[in-house]
């Protein structure tokens, strides 16, 4: 039976494999440090969110991270779905570490919880609308504020 455990820092390494392997799935770049440099202030602080792990005959097969944020138009705190990633996939283990952290928001007086896709993955938004999540008519827009140039 799959079981949950917030992540500690003692969970960094497996962590970053982990999140390693996302990246090489889903084609994004992979730089170790600046993910190590986000990861541990929130395996070290949950004021700034949750790191859940997803655990199945006692290996890690999975990862979600869930961030804080405040919001006057949502009432108070939201929370952030950052990432969601799963070794074995098509298995229920998605739904099963969804339902996780939607009870970890609401245990933690989230008022609204937010996840973005990319445009191309239908089959991940197909994913959260089964489980309740709706697609909203808000464009995020972003601009990066750690550049230097």
């Amino acid at each position: 039976m799959p079981s949950f455990k917030i992540a500690t820092s003692l969970d960094a390494p497996i962590i970053v494999d982990l999140i390693k392997e996302f990246c090489e799935i889903d084609n994004h770049v992979f730089d170790k440090e600046r993910i190590t440099k986000a990861l541990n202030p929130l395996l070290a602080d949950k004021s700034l969110g949750l790191v859940v792990l997803l655990q199945k005959d006692e290996q890690t097969v999975g990862y979600a991270v869930l961030t804080w944020g405040w919001s006057i138009e949502s009432g108070g705190r939201e929370g952030l779905i950052d990432e969601i990633y799963l070794k074995e996939r098509n298995q229920g283990l998605g739904s099963l570490l969804l339902a996780e952290v939607v009870k970890l928001a609401q245990d933690n007086d989230v008022k609204i919880l937010f996840l973005e896709t990319e445009l191309a993955n239908s089959r991940v938004r197909d994913f959260y609308l089964r489980h309740g999540f709706k697609q909203d008519d808000s464009i995020w827009l972003s601009h990066d504020l750690s550049s230097t140039e």
